[in-house]
């Protein structure tokens, strides 16, 4: 079939392009820059540069295409666009042009959380916003939603080198991260397989922010030193930061979030966060 992977220039997107084209698929992907793409080499892929809250950049994009996977959103706290310019809205630009160009699926990935979270979270209020619409638009879809991933707990656990990790609230929320490579090969069986499903993905265990924290310790050698800040106290700072910066306000809602929720997922990945963790080193 023909795939298009809108945001293939980001860890996912990326794993998901090998993983399509080892099935034998022609694959299309954009990314903000065709850089990201200078070691994706393949007679069966091809690659663009395009900025999806630009509807004129994505004229023709889904054209021949069978199947629609965004990978899109916001990772970085840098730029002036919003969560909604980038998860809702682009997403609903390229949503608009698959719809033109007769696209028969369209896959979506979301963090576990959006349906709790919507109301708080501009990350999550952006991303149920567009999912609505996916879901009304008349398309094949598939929603998947996926909890953490272990390279971005990997990156948070860098404070244990220093000697100490935060955590709002007790710790004792669980939730179910996953290793990219074990989501992205979920995906791309899935996507064939499933129709209008939203599908949870988690990998091989639940685990508590204690839990997490320890095994970054672990990982660093270090003894746990886990420093819990009252969940009040979390609110109160976000109040203070909202009026000076959006982005950290819309970045701190997320985790305090996630740190006081269970959001549990499917155990489908094969990889653990400590396996993970050790060939990391």
């Amino acid at each position: 079939m023909n795939i298009l992977i809108a945001g293939g220039g980001g860890v996912l997107g990326r794993l998901l392009i090998r993983e399509l084209l080892a099935q034998g698929h022609t694959v299309s992907s954009f990314a903000y820059s065709a850089r990201e793409f200078a070691d994706l080499q393949s007679p069966s892929l091809k690659t663009f540069a395009c900025n999806i809250t630009q509807p004129e950049q994505l004229r023709g994009a889904c054209c021949g295409v069978d199947v629609v996977i965004s990978c899109v959103g916001i990772t970085r706290l840098s730029g002036s666009l919003t969560h909604l310019d980038v998860d809702y809205q682009g997403n609903l630009n390229l949503l608009n042009e698959a719809l033109r160009a007769g696209v028969k699926k369209f896959g979506f990935i979301s963090p576990e959380g959006v349906d709790e979270g919507h109301d708080f979270v501009p990350l999550l209020e952006a991303k149920h916003l567009f999912e609505e619409s996916l879901k009304k638009s008349g398309l094949s879809w598939v929603i998947f939603r996926a909890g953490g991933f272990f390279s971005d707990l990997r990156e948070m656990g860098k404070s244990a080198a220093k000697g100490t990790m935060f955590v709002f609230g007790r710790g004792e929320n669980r939730f179910t991260p996953v290793d990219v490579g074990d989501l992205a090969r979920i995906m791309a069986a899935d996507i064939f397989v499933r129709e209008n499903a939203v599908v949870t993905v988690g990998g091989p265990q639940d685990m508590s922010w204690n839990e997490i924290c320890r095994a970054c310790f672990t990982y660093h050698g270090k003894p746990p030193k886990i420093f819990h800040i009252p969940v009040w106290v979390g609110r109160a700072l976000l109040a203070l930061i909202k009026p000076f910066s959006s982005k950290y306000d819309a970045m701190g809602r997320l985790i305090l979030f996630m740190c006081t929720h269970d959001l549990l997922t499917e155990k489908r990945g094969e990889k653990s966060l400590a396996e993970y963790l050790r060939k990391a080193s």
